[in-house]
C-alpha cells in the first residue's frame, strides 16, 4: 500500500511539473539591453519608450509584449516601413534593420529590456529565439512568384493587356537569359512586343529589393514553368548582370527604404524633422563624399544603412537622389562608395 501510495504521489508531481511552462533562456550574460537600447533606439523611441515624433512607443505597445515573439523579433532584425497604428495612434517613422549591426546577444538583450520596461512585463527573449529568426526558411521560386509577379503577369503566366505573358516568350526561355535577367534586376519602362502583340505595362527594378539568390530562384521559376522548358538561372549570373549602379536600382531601395522619413517626392516629411533632398545643397553639391558618409554612418536619426545595403546600392540610392525631383547632380560610383570609411 505504502509503495502504491508513493507510485500516486509521484505521478501526481510529475502531471504538476508537466503542466507548469518550461523555464525561458535568458539572453547572453554580459550584454546589458539597457545600454544598447540608450545607445540604438532611445533617439527614435525616446529613453521612456513613449516614442518620438513619427516613432511608436515601445511602452504598453501589445506588439512589443505579446506572447507570440515572432513579429517584434522580426522587425528588429528586418526593419519596417509604411504605417504602423499603436494605441490608435498611426506612425510613419521608417525602422532600420539591425540584423548585422547588432550582433545576436545584443538583441535578445535589447528586446528583453523592452519588453520589461516601463511597465512591461513579457517574457525574456534569447539569443537561441534570435539564431532561429535570423535563418528562416527562405521562399521558393514559386512562392516568389506568386508573391511579387502574379499580380501583373498572372499565375498562369498568360500576362495581361498591359503586361507581357511570361508563358512562351522568346525573351523568358532563351539559351541566353541576360535579357530575362537585366529586365527584372534593372526594370523596364516603354512597349514591348511579345509574340506580335505590344505591351506598355512598367516593369519595376527588382535589384534592392530581392536579393540575387531571390532572383536567381523566381527567374529560375518561371523558366521551368508552364510550358516553358530552359534551364535555370545562378546566383552569380544575377549578380552579374546588369549596372551595379543605376538610376532604376536607386529608385527601387528609395522607394522601400527612404520614402517614410523623405517622401516618394523628396520634399520631406514628419513636420520638418525629415529634411527635402529635393533641392538640397548637401544632396546636389559636387563633391557627394558628405551625402555618402551621412547614408553610410547616419545622422542624428538618420539611421546607418551600412551593413543593410552593398556599396553598390548606396551608391545606387545616391545617383538616383541626386537625379531626381528637378536635382541635375552626377552619379556616384560603387568605389566612391566603397572608399567611406
Amino acid at each position: 500500500m505504502k509503495i502504491r501510495l508513493v507510485a500516486i504521489a509521484l505521478l501526481l508531481v510529475a502531471g504538476v511539473l508537466g503542466m507548469m511552462p518550461a523555464p525561458q533562456a535568458a539572453p547572453a550574460a554580459n550584454v546589458d539591453g539597457k545600454v544598447v537600447f540608450a545607445a540604438h533606439c532611445a533617439a527614435c523611441h525616446a529613453v521612456t519608450g513613449l516614442g518620438n515624433g513619427p516613432y511608436p512607443p515601445l511602452a504598453g505597445n501589445a506588439d512589443v509584449i505579446a506572447s507570440d515573439t515572432s513579429g517584434v523579433i522580426a522587425t528588429v532584425l528586418n526593419g519596417r516601413t509604411g504605417p504602423i497604428v499603436v494605441k490608435g495612434v498611426t506612425y510613419s517613422g521608417a525602422m532600420p534593420a539591425w540584423h548585422g549591426q547588432l550582433t545576436a546577444p545584443e538583441i535578445a538583450a535589447v528586446l528583453t529590456y523592452i519588453r520589461s520596461a516601463w511597465g512591461n512585463h513579457a517574457a525574456a527573449i534569447s539569443e537561441d529565439q534570435i539564431a532561429l529568426a535570423v535563418a528562416p526558411v527562405a521562399l521558393s521560386g514559386a512562392g516568389l512568384y506568386a508573391q511579387k509577379c502574379a499580380t501583373c503577369h498572372q499565375a498562369s503566366g498568360a500576362g495581361t493587356a498591359a503586361y507581357p505573358p511570361l508563358a512562351g516568350n522568346p525573351d523568358v526561355i532563351a539559351a541566353d537569359p541576360k535579357v530575362m535577367i537585366g529586365v527584372i534586376v534593372n526594370g523596364r519602362s516603354g512597349a514591348l512586343a511579345v509574340n506580335g502583340t505590344t505591351y506598355s505595362g512598367m516593369m519595376p527594378a527588382w535589384k534592392g529589393q530581392l536579393s540575387n539568390a531571390d532572383i536567381a530562384a523566381v527567374a529560375t521559376y518561371i523558366r521551368s514553368a508552364w510550358t516553358n522548358h530552359a534551364a535555370g538561372i545562378t546566383e552569380s549570373q544575377v549578380a552579374n548582370s546588369g549596372s551595379a549602379v543605376a538610376s532604376a536600382i536607386g529608385k527601387s531601395i528609395y522607394l522601400k527604404r527612404c520614402t517614410a522619413c523623405h517622401a516618394a517626392n523628396g520634399q520631406g516629411g514628419g513636420g520638418g524633422t525629415f529634411p527635402a533632398l529635393a533641392g538640397n545643397k548637401d544632396v546636389t553639391t559636387a563633391d557627394a563624399a558628405g551625402m555618402l558618409a551621412t547614408i553610410t554612418h547616419g545622422r542624428n536619426i538618420m539611421p546607418s544603412w551600412r551593413g543593410q545595403l552593398s556599396s553598390a546600392e548606396i551608391a545606387a540610392v545616391a545617383t538616383y537622389v541626386r537625379s531626381a525631383w528637378g536635382n541635375s547632380a552626377g552619379p556616384v560610383t560603387e568605389t566612391q562608395a566603397a572608399a567611406i570609411k
